[in-house]
């Protein structure tokens, strides 16, 4: 079945920036946000109540995230048409002659379709994302790739006030998230992994079974610093993967 209101509301809020420098952005107000209630020292119930919050946002933030490089990488022919034929939920799309003539009207693109059924909050969707990007295989040589450090002192010098807290954070997250503190080893790849999933678990709970979590700070920040370096491992895997097509004769 066509889901055609989803796709042209999809159209609506496409983001304007990079998808991971988007994802970067929504990270750091997130966090930020999270970091003052903590140092305004509210109750532990109020605490609880904003990581549990932050909790829901990180995993709409990587589905989000996830959904665009998606739909680039199959537009891209990055991911390849062969992958996607292995899903079986494709495989069981039909569509009545009403829904083809939608979609010649609104020009509706291969990936638009495909994304719909996808669910970046499963982690299985998640897994099949990154293993048809070759993250596992590529996992070396984005994990010893050498970025560009974030100095701290240039921010003090240029950012004033509350801008210099976000700032701070972007810090944090670019540092302790991606790059510098990259999983190295197979090992803590895996307790990365492990670390969404449970994050992911938590989301379901708070959001279906309305669960107040009893979070301690470090266990908030975990979950942060796993989802970006999630995110980054796939930005950066995909772009390996594009690069790889294009030099191809």
């Amino acid at each position: 079945m066509l889901k055609k209101w989803r796709i042209l509301e999809s159209r609506q809020i496409v983001e304007k920036k990079e998808p991971y420098r988007a994802f970067e952005d929504k990270i750091v107000r997130a966090l930020y946000l999270e970091r003052k209630v903590m140092m305004e020292k509210f109750g532990k119930e109020e605490q609880y109540q904003s990581r549990i919050q932050l909790v829901v946002y990180l995993v709409s933030c990587l589905e989000n995230f996830l959904r665009e490089i998606f739909k680039k990488a199959l537009d891209e022919n990055v991911i390849k048409f062969e992958e996607i034929k292995k899903l079986k939920k494709l495989n069981d799309l039909r569509f009545k002659i009403e829904d083809i003539k939608e979609i010649k009207e609104n020009k509706i693109g291969l990936s638009e379709i495909i994304i719909e059924e996808m669910n970046f909050q499963d982690f299985r969707d998640i897994a099949w994302l990154g293993d048809v990007l070759n993250v596992p295989k590529n996992f070396e040589i984005i994990a010893t790739k050498k970025t560009k450090r974030f100095h701290f002192p240039e921010l003090v010098k240029k950012k004033p006030g509350k801008l210099l807290e976000k700032e701070l954070t972007r810090f944090i997250i670019r540092n302790f998230g991606a790059s510098f503190i990259l999983p190295k080893e197979k090992e803590k790849f895996v307790r990365m992994i492990n670390t969404i999933q449970k994050m992911i678990y938590i989301r379901h709970k708070i959001v279906h079974k309305a669960k107040l979590e009893k979070m301690d700070n470090w266990e908030s920040l975990a979950y942060s610093m796993a989802t970006v370096q999630l995110a980054f491992f796939i930005k950066e895997s995909y772009q390996l993967e594009k690069e790889k097509i294009s030099l191809k004769p």
